[in-house]
């Protein structure tokens, strides 16, 4: 007598109960995931940022020349950063679009046609808010480097500090929405985390 081999599978009811189980799994850690991704993307932006102060300060001491960091304006995610109008100055709570570096030679505070630029960023992703703080909006959204590598005020031997706050409103990340990317006493840098319910908006 010959035997059949026997043949085995999934039944119609034990494939309905793992479509069921993915959709419960799916359900429990898309929203962690979206709020990895979430801070992921915080993190980068706010670390990007230090790291223009970071050459900024350095850049100033290597070329015994006042580097200047300051917002920018952008379109379609390219950075507009030319001459004379290089720098948003308007001391106003709209976020920013992007950033510059820029070496000053003429102590102008702002780009001129001969100056080097060293680096320009573009705020990535909708969901990502950049604000100057009060102090550093008065300032013209500027932080100068001199070149003992101290940031001080325009016009003043006062040591520079302020603080940029990025902010995620995409509503994915529950608690410690902010990177707070802070200048103190002219030279000390730092990101700190922060909370913020309503994304620094009006702020």
């Amino acid at each position: 007598m010959i035997q059949r081999p026997s043949t085995a599978g999934f039944t119609l009811i034990e494939m309905m109960i793992v479509v069921l189980i993915m959709a419960i799994l799916s359900a429990v850690a898309f929203p962690a995931f979206q709020a990895f991704i979430a801070s992921n993307r915080l993190t980068a932006e706010s670390n990007e940022l230090l790291a223009g102060l970071n050459l900024a300060r350095s850049e100033s001491v290597r070329i015994q020349r006042r580097v200047v960091l300051c917002r920018a304006a952008a379109s379609d995610g390219a950075v507009t950063f030319s001459a004379g109008t290089a720098c948003v100055t308007t001391a106003d709570s709209n976020p920013w679009q992007a950033w510059g570096v820029f070496v000053d030679d003429d102590s102008s505070g702002d780009l001129n046609g001969t100056e080097r630029v060293v680096r320009v960023q573009a705020i990535s992703g909708s969901s990502i808010r950049v604000v100057s703080d009060s102090t550093l909006a008065t300032a013209g959204n500027r932080i100068v480097f001199r070149p003992d590598g101290m940031a001080r005020g325009a016009g003043s031997l006062a040591l520079q500090a302020a603080q940029i706050r990025v902010c995620d409103n995409s509503g994915a990340i529950t608690g410690e929405n902010v990177r707070v990317v802070a200048l103190a006493s002219g030279s000390r840098m730092s990101v700190s985390r922060a909370t913020d319910a309503s994304c620094g908006n009006g702020s």
